[in-house]
């Protein structure tokens, strides 16, 4: 039964967005790269589960192997992880057709097509790829085939009924690029709604205000009085969220003539001025009774100016949260990628398709107004395995007098790079940069994408990392930082689903980041390695 009154969305409800049960994230979304993440992963490791779930339930035990192709179910739903496998073989029939002709696309082109004009090859495209694929050379005259994003979103391969938005408290989460959401869960709700669905406002508005649970449930399409709305209407609470509060965080957006940061942790950063707010790489937790002190979704503004995006990459792209604040942004800002590279979805289109009216791609020194100052998109070099990818970016802010380099997880790799955009944007006073310095083997994302399978050595040495301490240095003295923050390092407990990362002691990230704040230190800079919270504020 439904308990009458407004009540709120409780704190600790965990949100996942599922695409046929799997955890939706940029590469699950855009049609052509989803294509391949289901044939090439999905209906792999759920066919080898079925084989072998022991072997699974070890490997997902381990971890080394935590975050590899292994369902973490304990061995157990195997029944259950059959029948996923063969529903999704249905319904994927496209995604699988088009990966097969793409394939053999690529093949004849690369046998065959040797300079040539490529007009007479349009006549031998499958019919499944007529009007969504371009045939090119690149400068070193080797064919290729780019796909039409745009169109394909228009195609039976964007297919919303697909989609829905799990709503759990209390459970452990496996890592999300391995291990589907099963419907077997007596506790959690899955409502069935494309991500687009404006009733997705209402109830993640619901975290800040009170709302009438029943007619919210109704508008959500769960049938009255049934198990799931009943499930549904205990995730509410009598009890409004509670913000941080001084000392951890000053009361307040900050007055005019001075600005604000908040770390939320991991690459998750807003700032503010008083009259503007601007939130970059949003990933953001619940309130979780033993985690590390940090701001959640009650820490949020009622309305932020500007989302900016550094890249798509999962831990800072995620459809999880914004999704729960699509009701409060304004503007996404995302880098633009080179349209039809299959490794380089559009975020824009992507973000669009989740429902945000207002998504602006911005290239190098492309500019953002702010009251009290301007965001300025700069290069963002190396993480991405030396591929031909575009969509990504650091920014530079200007904001109530103070500057800041967000470097993301940037490779100083190039050091004459930052020389330039150094004379073309000026100082840093702070500089926020990411450090995992290992990075996961190019196969780990861009595998299914690749025409052949990388070599294990070349696999294993190009790796997506960001910068070591070497490089970090020389890009903090380019800009003359007076302040350092290593961040984005995956470390915080809710980071463990997405990245199954261990960042000990030991691991070459923490040496490497304590090296450079050490280094820092030495010469006078403060320093600091970002956990779970912090606030800058100033004057």
């Amino acid at each position: 039964m439904i308990d009458p009154g407004p009540r709120y969305l409780a704190g600790d409800v965990v949100v996942e967005p599922l695409v046929d049960r799997w955890y939706a994230w940029i590469h699950l979304l855009a049609p052509a790269t989803a294509a391949f993440q289901v044939v090439d992963r999905h209906l792999r490791m759920m066919a080898s589960y079925v084989r072998s779930p022991a072997l699974h339930a070890a490997a997902a035990a381990d971890s080394a192997t935590r975050s590899g192709p292994f369902l973490d179910l304990g061995g157990g739903h195997v029944r259950e992880v059959a029948d996923l496998l063969d529903a999704t073989q249905a319904r994927a029939a496209g995604q699988i057709e088009l990966v097969d002709t793409l394939r053999a696309l690529d093949r004849m082109l690369g046998e065959r097509a040797a300079g040539e004009p490529l007009e007479p090859w349009y006549r031998c495209v499958p019919e499944a790829l007529r009007g969504l694929v371009e045939l090119t050379y690149d400068r070193h005259h080797r064919p290729d085939v780019r796909v039409r994003e745009e169109l394909l979103y228009a195609s039976p391969l964007w297919d919303t009924s697909r989609q829905c938005v799990r709503l759990d408290r209390g459970r452990a989460r496996p890592f999300v690029l391995s291990t589907p959401r099963l419907a077997v869960d007596d506790s959690a709700v899955d409502v069935a709604v494309p991500f687009h669905a404006p009733a997705l406002d209402a109830l993640f508005q619901a975290r800040a205000e009170p709302t009438d649970v029943a007619a919210l449930s109704a508008r959500l399409g769960l049938a009255p009085s049934s198990p799931e709305a009943d499930r549904f209407a205990a995730l509410f609470t009598d009890i409004p969220p509670t913000p941080l509060g001084p000392p951890a965080r000053t009361a307040g957006p900050p007055p005019r003539g001075g600005g604000r940061v908040t770390y939320f942790g991991h690459a998750c950063l807003l700032f503010e001025d008083g009259d503007s707010s601007v939130l970059v790489d949003p990933v953001i937790a619940y309130d979780e009774p033993d985690a590390p002190l940090h701001a959640g979704y009650a820490d949020l503004p009622p309305r932020i100016d500007y989302v900016l995006i550094t890249h798509a990459h999962h831990d800072h792209v995620l459809p999880e949260t914004l999704l729960q604040i699509r009701h409060r942004v304004d503007t996404v800002v995302v880098p633009a990628n080179d349209a039809g590279n299959l490794v380089d979805p559009s975020l824009r289109r992507a973000i669009e398709h989740l429902g945000f009216d207002r998504v602006v791609e911005v290239r190098a020194f492309e500019q953002i107004p702010l009251n009290s100052g301007v965001v300025t998109a700069v290069p963002f070099v190396g993480e991405h395995h030396d591929l031909d990818i575009a969509t990504r970016a650091g920014y530079h802010i200007r904001m109530a007098g103070r500057s800041f380099l967000i470097a993301a997880d940037s490779a100083n790799v190039d050091p004459p790079v930052y020389a330039r955009t150094h004379a073309l944007v000026g100082d840093a006073d702070v500089v926020l940069q990411g450090m995992e310095c290992v990075g996961a083997p190019a196969s780990w994302v861009y595998g299914p994408y690749f025409s052949r399978p990388l070599d294990r050595d070349h696999d294993s040495t190009r790796r997506g990392r960001a910068s070591n301490s070497v490089e970090a240095i020389d890009l903090i003295e380019r800009f003359n930082a007076g302040e350092v923050y290593v961040y984005a390092m995956g470390a915080e407990p809710w980071l463990a689903h997405l990245l199954g990362l261990d960042q000990g002691g030991a691991s070459a990230a923490t040496v490497e980041s304590d090296h450079l704040v050490a280094e820092c230190r030495r010469r006078g800079l403060v320093a600091e390695r970002l956990y779970g919270h912090k606030e800058l504020r100033w004057p």
